[in-house]
């Protein structure tokens, strides 16, 4: 080996042990300063994909109600956190060719969704559709073979299903609403800075 070489293999320094323990602790406060801000966006991404479900369920039992015209009944059960569809294709409630999709579960705890909106929430969306009550523990939506949605008097019926995030009512309030006289499905956020729901 040259001289040469010798000189430029003992040049090459690495870091010192002082510097390397400055980087490990800059990259611990930068993991600490941004693992709460993951943490919340998890939660949010988990959150918003209730929505999507219970959208997704919406519209498909309308679709399945006008390619089948039958009526196709959309179930929400507060005490399960489950949204059954049955009816057409489904079957008849309770058949095991129901459709359900459970939205909890992933890091989404049952006590963490809440049926209704937070306070200082408007209780009308855009639309002026309203939030539909729960009866017997149950909201109910209910496509005729047309693709509306009628009261037991056939006239249009709008319904309106809103949902909250326990811990974090303002920033993960939605709602989902379903107006009679077409069926159409149109999705809702809370915006907490003009406390209104945003299609």
């Amino acid at each position: 080996m040259t001289v040469f070489k010798r000189k430029k293999l003992n040049n090459q320094k690495g870091f010192s042990l002082p510097e390397l323990i400055v980087v490990l602790l800059i990259i611990a406060i930068l993991i600490v300063l941004a693992l709460p801000q993951l943490i919340s966006s998890r939660r949010a991404f988990r959150f918003s994909g209730v929505q999507r479900i219970i959208a997704a369920s919406l519209s498909d039992a309308r679709q399945e109600a006008m390619s089948q015209r039958t009526p196709v009944t959309v179930r929400y059960s507060d005490a399960t956190k489950r949204i059954i569809i049955h009816g057409g294709n489904f079957g008849a409630q309770g058949d095991a060719k129901n459709r359900s999709a459970e939205l909890t579960g992933s890091g989404l705890e049952q006590n963490e969704l809440v049926y209704g909106q937070p306070g200082g929430a408007p209780s009308a969306l855009g639309d002026s559709v309203t939030i539909t009550a729960l009866t017997a523990g149950e909201a109910v939506v209910t496509f005729q073979a047309d693709g509306s949605v009628i009261d037991a008097a056939n006239n249009p019926r709008n319904n309106g299903l809103f949902f909250y995030n326990a811990n974090y009512p303002d920033d993960m309030a939605f709602a989902v609403s379903v107006l009679g006289a077409g069926g159409r499905v149109k999705i809702w956020r809370y915006n907490k800075n003009t406390t209104s729901y945003v299609e």
